[in-house]
Formats: C-alpha cells, structure tokens, sequence
C-alpha cells in the first residue's frame, strides 16, 4: 500500500497573478484540491484553494519521489480543520530557480477504486546485461485500478532471468493484490538489447573511384604521345618528301658549280645568256634539258661552232 503523508494547508481568497505573487513572497505555496463529493453552488465539480509552508511542501515532494504517495491534507478552514485524502497530480516550478510555484491535488475516496500511474521498480540484474546487454525501460509507469488503500507505491518486477533479445510484457506483470493493471498485455515493459557492436569506420572507395584519376592521366598521356608521334611522323614524312628535291637541286648546283652543266662564257646558243629566272645549272632552252647525270644532252654543241 502506498504510504501516506501529513501536510498541513490553508484555504485562501486570493487570486489573479499579482496576489499569488504576494504569497510566494510570504514563502507559501498556491495551490488546488479538485474533486471529492462536494460540489461547488452552480453544481461545477469542488476545486478548494489552499496555500501551504514552501519548506513542509518540499519535504513532502522529497519523501514523495519514486513512488506513489498518498496526501493526508489537514486544510484548516473557518477555525476547523478537514482531512482531505489526495494524489499529487501536477507540480509545477520555476524553469531556472526549480522553485515551486503551485501544486495540483486530487481528492480520492477511501471507498472508491481510483486509476493512476504507478511506477515500474526493477528487481536484480538481467543474464544479458552480465553478458554484455542493456537493460531498457519500454514503460517506467503502468496504470492501474485499485482502492486507495491497496495502491501499491511501486510495482516490482524481477528481471534476472531475462537474456539478450528477451521481454518482459504486461501479461508477465505480477500485480498485487487488489490492483488491476489496464495497459495492453501485450505491451512490452522491459527488454535486454544486444550490446552495440563497435564497428570501424573505414572508408569504402567507391568502385573506379580511387582508380579513375589514373586512367583518366594515362589516357591523356596516351594521347599527348600519340599526337607527339603523329606530329613527329609528320615532320618525318615532311622531310622524307622534301629530301629528294632538296637533294636534287644540291646535286645539280654542285655539278653546275663544276661546269658540268654550265655552258662556258662565249659557248652559249643563239639566245646567248641564259634566260633570266632559269634554275642555277639548267641548260639553255635551244640546247635542251641536262640529263639526268647533269651531261649536256647529245647534239648539244653550241650551234656557232659549226664549220
């Protein structure tokens, strides 16, 4: 059965957020009782507002935490004090200072089953987590249907049977006595997962990828020496053609530099001098072409010599 706390509060008038101001400032707690069997005059369901010590309201959520606790509230009101039986329902505190600014109760009677949360407690150590596994909490809270004074402050599951891969569902949930639990049964509480492996990261090249620059460099040499060669084949072939001309005019310039095949001053035909423009060691036109050994052709004596 869950346990249950005296605290001590006052009903209060003020309202609006200047007079609660005030109140904090008194080091008191606003805060409200809903529920219970009275009702307000226009028939809405009862809400009391009370006020409490910020110091006893601390210590009460201090002893509260981790399990369920009931409120025995002795509210002091019109010279006489009420006991009120309630469930913390909301807490709520500054979001820097963690200072409690106001406190939502529910009334709940003894006679009458209630539904709440109650917290999952953990018995033991799993097998798995021995073995390297991670215990994890799929529900830290199961709800359930009781009377005040069967609500357990938390429910107990041993879990040292439990291996890696394997649960815990709510079907599996021994509840205590009197107290129902409403989740679905096949809902999974609590499981041992598989410890993570630790894999190394290593960069997979991509396929072609690693090797790509290089093709892409020798394709590219490939082509600067196949052009290197055409362009060397070019020039070769270039010369090749132009060296039997070259040859040529060399051979026959040397030979006309010789006198072979220059006509001697004064033995020339009957246009005289060669024609202007005439290549170096060609012959006269009347005398005809030199032959191929650079020799005046036959019958080439010069006509002025006839007796």
């Amino acid at each position: 059965m869950a346990r249950q706390i005296e605290l001590k509060a006052n009903t209060r008038t003020e309202t609006g957020r200047g007079q609660m101001k005030r109140l904090r400032d008194k080091d008191l707690v606003p805060g409200v009782v809903y529920g219970g069997k009275e009702q307000a005059p226009d028939g809405a369901p009862n809400a009391m507002n009370i006020t409490m010590s910020r110091p006893e309201l601390a210590e009460v959520l201090h002893d509260a935490r981790g399990g369920n606790v009931l409120i025995n509230l002795k509210v002091a009101e019109a010279g006489a004090t009420k006991n009120r039986l309630a469930l913390i329902k909301e807490v709520q505190q500054h979001p820097t200072t963690d200072q409690i600014l106001h406190v939502d109760f529910h009334e709940i009677s003894t006679t009458e089953k209630l539904r709440t949360s109650v917290p999952v407690r953990v018995i033991g150590e799993p097998i798995g987590a021995k073995e390297g596994g991670v215990l994890e909490f799929v529900m830290r809270e199961l709800r359930v249907e009781c009377l005040p004074k069967d609500l357990p402050e938390a429910i107990d599951i041993n879990v040292e049977a439990l291996a890696i891969g394997q649960a815990i569902q709510v079907s599996a949930v021994i509840a205590p006595a009197g107290v129902t639990l409403l989740d679905n049964k096949d809902q999974p509480v609590l499981t041992v997962a598989a410890p993570m492996a630790e894999e190394e990261v290593v960069a997979a090249p991509v396929e072609g990828a690693a090797a790509e620059p290089e093709v892409i460099t020798a394709k590219k040499a490939e082509g600067e020496e196949g052009e290197e060669g055409e362009e060397a084949e070019g020039e070769g072939k270039a010369k090749g053609k132009a060296a039997p001309a070259g040859k040529g005019e060399a051979k026959g310039e040397g030979k006309a530099g010789a006198g072979k095949g220059e006509a001697k001053p004064g033995a020339a035909g009957k246009g005289g001098a060669a024609p202007a423009g005439a290549k170096p060691g060609a012959a006269p036109a009347t005398a005809g072409k030199p032959t191929a050994g650079g020799k005046p052709a036959a019958g080439g004596k010069p006509e002025g010599k006839k007796k």
